[in-house]
Formats: C-alpha cells, sequence, structure tokens
C-alpha cells in the first residue's frame, strides 16, 4: 500500500466528502419521509377524493397522476375563459350605408287637412292652444301603451254623453289629447 502522504489526504477527503453528501441525501430523504407520513391518517380521504375527481373531471386518467395534470389543465382552461368572459367585447362600428326609408302610409298622405276658418263658428287655434296648455300642465308621463291609451280614449268618450257646459269641453280637449298620443304611437309600429 503507498505511503504517500498527499496520497492519504487526497483519500480522505473524497471519503469525508462522500459521507457528507450521503448525509445530505439521508436528511432530505428523512425530510421527504416525514412530510409524507403528517398527512398518512389523510391518505384514504385524499385517495378517494381523488376517485371521485376522475369519475366527474378525468375519466380517462389511468393514474392519480394524471388526474391532478387533468384537474390542473381544466382549471388553467377555465380560467382563462373567465379571463375572456370578463374582457369587454369591442364595439363593432358599422358605416354602411343605411336602407332607404320607407314611404309614409299614414292618413296625412292622403289628403291635404283641410282650412277651417272662422266663418263656421270653430275656433281651431284657441282649441290646439288649450291642448297645449293642458299637455304642457300633465304632471305625470302618459303612457305609452297603446291598448292602454285606446281604453282611455273609451272611457272618455263614453263619460261625453253624460257632461255639457264646461265639463263637456275640458273631456273634449282630453279626449283630443288622447287620440293625439295614439295616432304618435301607431306612427312608431310598422
Amino acid at each position: 500500500m503507498p505511503t504517500n502522504k498527499l496520497w492519504i489526504e487526497h483519500t480522505e477527503r473524497a471519503a469525508w466528502d462522500s459521507v457528507d453528501a450521503l448525509r445530505e441525501r439521508l436528511l432530505k430523504a428523512e425530510s421527504r419521509l416525514s412530510a409524507l407520513a403528517t398527512g398518512v391518517d389523510r391518505m384514504p380521504q385524499l385517495l378517494d377524493l381523488l376517485d371521485e375527481a376522475k369519475q366527474k373531471y378525468a375519466s380517462d386518467a389511468q393514474g392519480h397522476d394524471q388526474i391532478v395534470a387533468q384537474l390542473l389543465t381544466l382549471i388553467e382552461r377555465l380560467q382563462a375563459e373567465l379571463e375572456a368572459a370578463k374582457t369587454p367585447e369591442p364595439t363593432v362600428v358599422s358605416f354602411a350605408p343605411s336602407p332607404p326609408p320607407r314611404p309614409r302610409l299614414d292618413s296625412d298622405d292622403l289628403e291635404e287637412p283641410r282650412r277651417v276658418g272662422r266663418d263656421d263658428g270653430f275656433d281651431l287655434t284657441a282649441f290646439t292652444q288649450t291642448m297645449q296648455r293642458r299637455c304642457d300642465d300633465a304632471k305625470s308621463e302618459p303612457p305609452r301603451d297603446l291598448e292602454r291609451l285606446l281604453t282611455m280614449a273609451e272611457g272618455k268618450l263614453d263619460d261625453l254623453t253624460e257632461l255639457d257646459g264646461p265639463a263637456l269641453r275640458d273631456a273634449a280637449v282630453e279626449l283630443a289629447i288622447l287620440a293625439g298620443r295614439i295616432y304618435d304611437i301607431s306612427r312608431l309600429k310598422p
């Protein structure tokens, strides 16, 4: 056996390095084992949950590692979908030419309104001014439902036979306002 002092030191140093490396590996293995040992009592629950997840979300997985991998893939995909749903869609503005307006088919196109003079005793200007004043003084928003307006007009029309004097004039103005609103709504409907 050689007795070279340098060779002996080198061999001894190599042996101690090996011992240190083995000690590190042993400590690492012991820490892994202790980490696994803390969850040993919960291992059956974990395996049951993994089997349940396999049935619901990863039916084609072969092992527990594939189940976890497929679950992680599913989570990532769902998170991406959630982020995509949170971002608003861009507004698309089209500058294509609009179709030409369709011709009006209401009664205004059929004949010119007849001018009524004061010689027949009918003062249309005073009547329309009264209607305008009554519309301006109205506190509530009139109903925009055509059926509701028609029902209200029928009720006013039925009431006209029982009235006379100023009450009859007021009811006629209210009926005319309802007729104007019905006319306005019916023009908007195709």
